[in-house]
């Protein structure tokens, strides 16, 4: 019997049903596991959540998403095999986190060698600078050590915003979006399909996520840590096609219009990171200064906090393909100074808030 490739667009719907239907069947199921065995996340410390709530939610996006990108890519993408290596080791990574906690360090270890993987046996690069400051190809040592140092920030930004229900899968879906539709538009059939396969999976969850019902979980660090991989390997090769001419609309500001898709998780992960340094706190120390924690101080609600956030990610990326022309710098710039008056309001919102409510300055620290 012949072997069956699906091509093109039939491709992408077999990558959305298959990471659909997976993750739709295996939700209830390890629901039904971890509260069996008594693995739920419990409240904590740094922890929002006030009741036990089943966690490994990560088992059934990995489950939805693999499925799906392998169902549809055959024939589509170089690589895939090495993409896929690499994301087992940052699954396997977050679910032993998950069931036994590890060191910040042991991941970072394990974060950096999917980066490896990528960078030595694929083209996953970022071999340029666009112009900014003159530079355009960098040397080989630089990209790949570039390569590996961006991939570990992203996807801990991912993790670090999996603080409330929601927010880290809806960051994945506008993602998976906007990368998704730009790779396809660019004729790049391969990485539109893994896009596709890593929405059906998150769609499927964020309903569970948001839900009070008894099929509520959380994705845990089995989940935010291969998502944060697989939208970094999304925002290289968007920059390298566009570098390499390769794109359906040519960008001026390439780089920026890359932070600016994934503006909530890095520009939380530098403002939390001068906070901790600025109080001389370790860099791998849990806190509550994160975005989402001052959307909850200023009385948002879980679903609140991550629709307004989520709109303000759309908003921001909107304004860097619409001001593109503005050049990397200055394009930056704007969505550095958009940022941080989104982040003087919430501020000046959450103090007067805890002026007019005496009771919720206990929770604040340090905003």
């Amino acid at each position: 019997m012949p072997e069956i490739t699906v091509k093109g667009f039939p491709a992408l719907l077999l990558a959305l049903a298959g990471a659909l239907f997976v993750t739709r069947y295996f939700i209830p199921r390890v629901v039904k596991v971890v509260n069996e065995r008594k693995l739920t996340d419990k409240p904590g410390k740094h922890k929002i959540h006030t009741n036990e709530t089943p966690t490994l939610g990560g088992i059934a996006i990995f489950g939805g998403f693999a499925f799906g990108f392998l169902l549809g890519i055959d024939g589509h993408m170089y690589g895939a095999s090495y993409i896929m290596a690499a994301t087992l080791m940052l699954f396997f990574t977050g679910l032993k986190d998950d069931l036994i906690t590890l060191t910040p360090w042991k991941k970072i270890t394990a974060e950096a060698g999917a980066a490896f993987i990528i960078a030595l046996f694929t083209d996953l690069r970022f071999t340029s600078l666009h112009g900014f400051m003159g530079v355009d190809m960098l040397p080989a040592w630089i990209s790949f050590l570039l390569t590996i140092f961006l991939v570990v920030i992203i996807i801990n930004a991912f993790n670090l915003i999996d603080g409330i229900d929601g927010l880290a899968a809806v960051v994945g879906i506008i993602a998976s979006v906007v990368f998704g539709t730009w790779f396809w538009l660019s004729g790049d059939y391969g990485f539109a399909i893994m896009a596709t396969a890593l929405l059906g999976a998150l769609i499927v969850f964020i309903c569970f996520n948001i839900s009070s019902g008894p099929n509520k979980i959380f994705m845990g660090d089995s989940g935010s840590l291969f998502i944060g991989f697989i939208v970094a390997v999304f925002a290289i090769h968007f920059n390298e096609i566009n570098a390499d001419g390769l794109a359906f609309r040519e960008l001026q500001s390439s780089p920026s219009v890359t932070i600016a898709i994934l503006i909530v998780p890095l520009f939380d992960t530098l403002r939390v990171i001068i906070l901790r340094l600025a109080h001389g706190q370790s860099l791998l120390e849990a806190d509550h200064r994160h975005i989402h924690h001052m959307m909850l101080r200023a009385g948002f609600t879980h679903l609140q906090a991550t629709l307004y956030m989520s709109l303000f990610n759309i908003f921001i990326i909107a304004i860097a393909f619409a001001f593109d022309s503005l050049g990397i710098l200055w394009l930056g710039l704007l969505l550095l100074a958009l940022c941080l008056t989104f982040t003087w309001i919430l501020i000046s919102v959450v103090k007067r808030r805890e002026k007019e409510t005496p009771a919720a300055t206990a929770v604040s620290q340090n905003a």
